[in-house]
């Protein structure tokens, strides 16, 4: 090949990089936990990267991200920061969905199109914590196994040469075109040239399996509204919940019943005056049964621990 043609190609490289970066990074987070073991307020335990892939803030990351987090930060690749809430994960396939609260995001697409070794391939996310960063590689094979340090195996995945530091986990593997075909999941110590990641359609297979995560407008009298949402184990044992669902909110409408009674994006509702509700219609169906100017005391969980918090309803034509 002569020095001209040299050029070309890592030209033509070189644009197929930047078109696919440029595509699938506003897409991409840096997401930072707080573990369970308290006392540290505002300190960092743990990071990783996500992307988001509904306008609505729903976001794929790594079971193992988030494991055991008390808090998770979740940081647009814009500045903002959110306190995220956890819709369901998977340590099997090391997948899972969180969700914030804010609208209008940059997506990425999820692409289950066959994949062919050899096809370029681009991974995107915050190694080190150093920022935002690609690399690229090939897809080296498919349908690897791991020994997963949580028990059993990972299947199914994306072999990659494509490096994949500590941080970057849980961030987009993508095709030429910026399409997310998997996500980042795991490297192997001391190995040059080894990267892995689970295809998007597990990705999506095990999404399928959470609780359905659309969004519900605010109940008028609430002033809030929010999705159901599964509670994680170490929240359910450490406050002793007899239920393992909840109400993640995700919309607090301005001066509001809820806003002005200090609950917060990212709760999660447990109770009306005691009785349990798991979804937002049986907590709708349980207000209906109040009138307006009337009080509820609504139980939550803010960070893990359980609170209570007495809120006076609006009248029915102010929602």
């Amino acid at each position: 090949m002569t020095r001209t043609r040299e050029f070309e190609a890592l030209d033509a490289y070189s644009t197929l990089v930047n078109y696919a970066a440029e595509r699938v990074g506003p897409a991409v987070v840096k997401i930072e936990t707080q573990l369970a073991r308290g006392g540290r307020r505002n300190a960092q335990d743990g990071q990783g990267s996500g992307v988001i892939f509904r306008r609505d803030g729903q976001i794929l990351t790594n079971a193992h991200v988030v494991e055991g987090a008390r808090v998770i930060r979740v940081i647009l690749a814009d500045g903002r920061q959110f306190e995220a809430g956890l819709v369901g994960a998977d340590r099997a396939q090391d997948i899972a969905e969180l969700r914030i609260g804010a609208r209008d995001l940059p997506v990425a697409e999820l692409s289950e199109r066959p994949l062919k070794v050899g096809q370029l391939v681009i991974a995107v996310g915050n190694p080190y914590g150093l920022g935002w960063t690609v690399t690229s590689g090939v897809v080296s094979a498919l349908h690897r196994e791991l020994p997963n340090p949580r028990g059993g195996k990972l299947t199914n995945l994306i072999q990659t040469d494509a490096p994949i530091n500590p941080g970057s986990s849980g961030g987009p593997l993508v095709d030429s075109q910026g399409r997310v075909i998997g996500i980042t999941t795991a490297i192997v110590p001391y190995a040059q040239g080894l990267g892995f990641a689970a295809p998007t359609v597990t990705a999506l297979n095990v999404l399928g399996r959470f609780i359905p995560s659309e969004r519900v407008p605010p109940n008028p009298a609430l002033g809030l509204g929010g999705t159901q949402t599964r509670i994680a184990d170490w929240i359910v044992e450490r406050n002793q919940l007899a239920q393992k669902e909840g109400i993640l909110i995700l919309e607090i409408k301005p001066s509001s019943p809820a806003a002005r009674a200090s609950l917060k994006l990212n709760d999660i509702i447990l109770d009306v005056n005691g009785q349990s509700v798991k979804t937002p219609a049986e907590m709708a169906k349980k207000i209906s049964q109040f009138t307006s100017r009337e009080s509820v005391s609504l139980g939550f969980l803010r960070q893990g621990t359980r609170r209570r918090v007495t809120v006076t309803l609006n009248g029915k034509h102010e929602g």
